[in-house]
């Protein structure tokens, strides 16, 4: 233990020494000590905080109280360790990217024309891929229940956020419409779809990623490189055509990743 830190554990009270010289202002601790700074070592290395510690043990706390701590303990390790797990996902994406680029074929980009289109969807920032993936399960759901098939072309997530961020994902999602809708659809208390247009786009730049729909971010990296190489130029927002939707067991579907595009010049 530093001087340091046994300084601080006296100023709020939670290991004081037995005895502090008056002319020297050295601190002294007694033997019976070591089992009460043990015990605050060992709540510590758990990852409980000073003040939880310092409750444990200046009040008789029960069991229950003790229980409840530590499973709040373990409920935030949890998720920590899921969640470096999904950043060492990322940072495997991004080292294979390094190893394999300039050394794959050219993806097989198509551009094409896409037409105005009638949208029913809403807006939503949402926290990662899964809750994405949630809302659309949701959206699916409840307007096959009110539509007819026919009037239902696929799903399709407009992109808002100007750089990708894995935590805050700024998008549109819904169907777009080959046919008749009512122009709001309630989905839930507080969500709604609303009928808009997707404007029409003179130039898209698409890929079909097939896969894990975790790993788009692959596929937009690829398109983002043969668009630079091509000397096109980005010119507003992407979309993702959810050609078939994600397995429930694998997450593997067929995405359509479209960019629209201008030639540079």
């Amino acid at each position: 233990m530093s001087g340091r830190l046994l300084r601080y554990y006296d100023e709020i009270g939670l290991l004081s020494p037995e005895y502090t010289d008056p002319q020297s202002g050295y601190r002294y601790y007694s033997a019976r000590q070591l089992s009460r700074l043990n015990r605050i070592l060992v709540l510590k290395d758990l990852g409980l905080s000073l003040d939880q510690i310092a409750r444990l043990l200046d009040q008789n706390t029960s069991p229950d109280e003790m229980r409840g701590m530590l499973t709040l303990r373990k409920a935030q390790i949890t998720q920590a360790m899921q969640e470096d797990f999904t950043r060492l996902h990322r940072v495997e994406a991004r080292l294979e990217q390094i190893d394999t680029f300039g050394q794959v074929q050219d993806p097989d980009v198509v551009l094409k024309p896409i037409p105005a289109q009638r949208y029913l969807a809403l807006h939503e920032v949402l926290p990662d891929v899964e809750a994405v993936r949630r809302l659309v399960s949701q959206i699916v759901t409840v307007v096959s229940r009110t539509v007819s098939p026919s009037n239902l072309g696929h799903i399709a997530i407009v992109m808002h956020s100007p750089q990708f961020d894995p935590d805050a994902f700024d998008v549109d999602v819904g169907y777009v419409l080959t046919g008749k809708a009512s122009a709001q659809m309630r989905v839930s208390e507080d969500r709604e779809l609303t009928l808009r247009d997707l404007p029409a786009v003179e130039t898209m730049a698409t890929l079909v990623h097939e896969g894990n729909v975790n790993d788009t971010h692959r596929s937009y990296g690829r398109l983002g490189a043969w668009v630079e190489q091509q000397q096109w130029q980005i010119v507003g927002q992407g979309r993702q055509i959810l050609m078939q939707l994600p397995h429930p067991k694998h997450d593997d579907a067929v995405v359509e990743v479209q960019i629209p595009v201008r030639k540079q010049g």
